[in-house]
């Protein structure tokens, strides 16, 4: 049978090679789809691996546990790094400057190794380094002492502790010190603490021998005193660990998993001994959750037009499918039994699917590699697996296609078979009403999903975070089965009774007689008219959905980041260094204005607080009137004005302590000047639900020059900027200008690819490009499919015109017209579908984009690219098949019948 097969294949090289290429194009949009979901989930793992400061912290009791365990851990599989350190307070440093005897309030000393910093980036040096006996000192405590490196500067342990002299050999920026100065409880997990105003840094021998011994250990029972500064009383001996990021490949969840079992056999291999607060597993938890609706996301993106371009592999055999069943009936009638036509269809299928598999991967590695940027190398396991994968999907949908082509030798006897009419019985789904079920619950769906979709799921902070319902893609998913079983169903009865309404009984017109000869062909058409409209379906749904993804990503990563352009420098280096005129001298600066970012205390719970400067806020960055409730953004910035001790509280804060405006609300701030705690009065003006760089959790904001005077903080710590040109290119001018002062800075198009907001983070522009561009040439494909298959199954009709004297233009005008009836009711039909489709999917996500998008964004330039190709394509198949009609060997064909 397999010789036969092929046998049967070359003979007919055109038609053979058309369906190869059919299903290569079909099984590589799926191939392509599955390689980049690939590569996006390593990139989210990586991403987030990367985002991870301090792997795990693990409390221990003293020195020399601490440096015994870190030597051991750091030759365990799968660790890069283990280290011994010890975070501790101090009462207070001091330094005879040239202006006089200069002390700083407390702060928190951090105890680390030499070479600390190769593998854990916590601090960054700005001046010098770490060396045995010195000692380096925070950017902001060095500024408040007006300390060099090579000066000499005391530090007092604790309150009537001998203070201990220090060469200062280096000045750093710590990075982290929510993470490195956090309660290290392993039951509770993370709980990043407010960051100390002051920071010195020693090496952990001068640390174990000088101030070590003046302070005590912190032991298990007052683990997470250090929550709130100026409460960590002793040292936090601890084992710090930066897991191998090499073992960390795959999704998130296999990374997690991974990470999770190398956490347990190292907590194993010592029991009793350490228990670690695994801030990488937190980190790769949430990752994990993201690629979950990533992957559902991709899969109602790309499925769809995947199976429909698998259609088009039935419509390619439908041109056959006459001759087909003929040579098939006489197989039958010289003593072919249908298990030798299944097992000929099988050789057959495994024939084609094996060539267009190979060609299907060759195109899928081809479109990742020149569509998707930074698609990095793709390993020879995953080429193997996309490879069998295009193979099988391909031998599937040849075999489908040829038994449903060929359906009536296989299932009926051998007179049946050879009959050009047959009587056809309607499908069960067809008796069932299937297809308006779907249709019902589709509707049902979204309207249940609109109402109560996304449910609050508390996590350990108390903090409720949104998570989607995922049955809510059922919505989608049943409205392209419905709509599909409902374009089948028609059967082209809509052509046929607008033909019969327009050219009436018997035409007397071309156009009435061209459209009369569509009417009883109406079947035919509308099998071309599904693929077509569903093709071009998929592809308005995808532009529109992208393009609003894509508006609200945009809009997502300036709410995140705060700004076009954010400088963060050290405290104090804004004003003393006047970085907020500097920066906005710079060429393309349009405005700026400077943030205070600081935390507060309502009640037991720790809320960011900014301070701000209510005039000109709107200069460096956009305020939304969706961001505030009972009012606009000028409203609200005008009360926030009108009252100096005004604040504006997030929703969650008036609901959790049932505030209201004009309420008194008693805030614990941390006064820089003593570095302890004190109540400050502050009067409710405002509901505050967004806010440029604010969590999406609880905060709170205030005006600047009130807030300064209750923390006597040394002032703003944050700069927006808005760029009038490129964001990037102001970004790069702006590092150059504060690169002195130790100012980071961020733009929003880098912010765009880590945005860190539920379900945008996921990056839809690789997938986006990929399915745009197949559905373009798809859609092309599919009117050029339908006019050669209407060429094959009326080529014994069309060449009796011929044979009576009609001219080959009045005898292609059959063709061009079915093709044009079919485009412009495909086209109908798919902005209609792809705009119900596209709708529906960012209705039900509107919740989780920050904030929701007012309006779909409609990408015309690829509209019309698409509707241009579908155009180009019917065009370029209707003049190969006029210049086919003039070459139809007419007494060849009228004697077939």
């Amino acid at each position: 049978m397999t010789a036969l097969a092929l046998r049967g294949l070359l003979r007919a090289p055109g038609r053979s090679a058309a369906r190869v290429v059919v299903l290569a194009t079909a099984v590589a949009l799926l191939g392509a789809m599955l390689i980049f979901i690939g590569h996006s989930l390593r990139t989210m793992t990586s991403s987030a691996v990367r985002s991870v400061p301090l792997d795990w912290q693990g409390p221990v009791g003293s020195y020399q546990a601490a440096n015994g365990l870190a030597a051991r851990i750091a030759k365990q599989p799968g660790t890069l790094e283990a280290a011994p350190v010890a975070t501790a307070p101090f009462a207070e440093t001091a330094h005879h400057a040239a202006v006089g005897n200069i002390r700083s309030a407390s702060g928190s000393i951090l105890a680390v190794p030499p070479g600390y910093v190769a593998h854990i980036r916590t601090i960054r040096f700005l001046r010098g380094g770490l060396r045995p006996g010195s000692i380096v000192l925070d950017q902001q405590l060095a500024a408040t002492l007006h300390a060099q490196p090579g000066d000499t500067i005391t530090l007092t342990p604790k309150q009537g502790a001998r203070p201990l002299s220090f060469r200062v050999s280096g000045i750093a920026l710590v990075t982290s010190p929510d993470v490195l100065f956090q309660p290290l409880d392993p039951l509770t997990g993370p709980a990043p603490a407010q960051p100390p105003a002051n920071v010195a840094v020693l090496p952990i021998a001068t640390f174990a021998q000088r101030v070590a011994p003046t302070l005590p250990a912190i032991g298990a029972a007052a683990l997470g005193t250090s929550a709130v500064p100026g409460a960590q009383t002793g040292t936090q001996w601890q084992v710090q660990v930066q897991v191998d990021p090499h073992a960390l490949g795959g999704s998130p969840s296999r990374a997690l998993k991974r990470a999770t079992a190398i956490r347990n056999r190292v907590e194993r291999s010592y029991p009793g001994r350490v228990r670690f607060v695994d801030n990488l597993g937190d980190n790769l938890s949430t990752a994990a959750g993201d690629a979950l609706y990533a992957e559902t996301l991709y899969i109602m993106l790309a499925v769809p037009g995947a199976l429909v371009a698998l259609a088009l592999a039935y419509l390619a055999a439908l041109g056959t499918v006459d001759r087909d069943r003929q040579d098939l009936a006489l197989l039958r009638a010289r003593g072919a039994s249908r298990r030798d036509l299944v097992t000929l269809a099988l050789a057959e299928s495994a024939v084609i699917g094996i060539l267009a598999g190979l060609l299907g991967t060759g195109v899928a590695l081809l479109t990742v590699r020149f569509l998707v940027s930074g698609a990095g190398t793709i390993g020879s396991t995953r080429v193997l697996i996309t490879a069998a994968a295009c193979i099988a999907l391909a031998f599937a949908g040849a075999l489908a296609a040829r038994l449903a082509a060929g359906r009536a030798a296989f299932e009926r006897s051998v007179t049946d078979a050879r009959r050009a009419v047959r009587r056809e019985r309607r499908p069960l789904w067809q008796r069932l009403y299937l297809d308006v079920a779907a249709l019902a619950v589709s509707g049902l769906v979204y309207w249940l999903t609109a109402r109560t979709g996304f449910s609050a799921v508390v996590n350990p902070d108390s903090n409720p975070t949104l998570s989607l319902s995922v049955y809510m893609f059922l919505a989608p998913a049943l409205l392209w089965l419905g709509a599909t079983l409902l374009l089948v169903r028609a059967r082209g009865r809509a052509v046929s009774w607008v033909a019969r309404r327009v050219a009436g009984e018997r035409p007397k017109t071309s156009a009435g007689f061209l459209l009369a000869s569509a009417g009883r062909r109406g079947a035919a058409i509308n099998r071309g008219l599904v693929v077509t409209a569903l093709l071009l379906a998929f592809g308005v749904d995808l532009g529109i959905f992208s393009a609003t993804y894509d508006q609200q990503t945009r809009v997502d990563a300036q709410l995140t980041l705060g700004a076009d352009v954010v400088a963060t420098a050290p405290p104090g280096s804004v004003a003393k260094n006047n970085l907020l005129a500097r920066i906005a001298r710079l060429p393309g600066v349009a405005g700026t204005t400077s943030v205070d970012h600081s935390y507060a205390y309502v009640g037991p719970d720790l809320q960011d607080t900014f301070g701000i400067d209510p005039k000109t806020i709107t200069r460096g960055t956009t305020l939304g009137n969706s961001y505030f409730l009972g009012g606009s953004a000028t409203q609200t910035m005008a009360a926030l004005r009108a009252r100096p001790d005004g604040i504006l509280v997030s929703r969650e804060t008036v609901t959790d302590y049932s505030l209201a405006i004009g309420d008194l609300l008693r805030l614990r701030v941390l006064d820089h000047r003593t570095g302890s705690f004190r109540v400050a009065p502050f009067h409710v003006v405002g509901v505050v639900q967004e806010f440029p760089s604010a969590p999406r959790d609880s905060f709170m904001v205030t005006n600047l020059h009130y807030l300064r005077s209750v923390t006597h903080d040394p002032g703003p710590n944050v700069v927006f900027v808005k760029a009038s040109v490129d964001p990037v290119a102001v970004s790069r001018r702006v590092e150059a200008a504060t690169r002195g002062f130790g100012a980071s800075v961020k733009n929003i198009r880098q912010q765009t690819l880590q945005t860190v907001s539920s379900i945008t983070t996921v990056d839809l522009a690789g997938i986006s490009r990929i399915e745009e561009v197949f559905a373009v040439l798809l859609a092309a494909a599919a009117i050029g499919l339908f006019v050669l298959v209407a060429l094959g199954e009326r080529r014994h009709e069309l060449a009796t015109m011929t044979a009576l004297g009609a001219s080959l233009r009045s005898v292609a005008a059959f063709l061009w017209s079915e093709a044009a009836l079919v485009l412009a009711a495909g086209l109908a039909l798919a902005a209609l579908l792809g705009w119900l489709l596209a709708e529906m999917l960012v209705a039900m996500l509107q919740h989780v984009f920050d904030p929701p998008p007012d309006h779909l964004a409609v990408p015309w330039a690829y509209l019309a690219a698409l509707a241009g190709a579908a155009v180009v394509g019917g065009a370029i198949s209707v003049a190969l098949a006029s210049r086919g009609l003039a070459r139809l060997r007419l007494g060849t064909i009228l004697r077939e019948e």
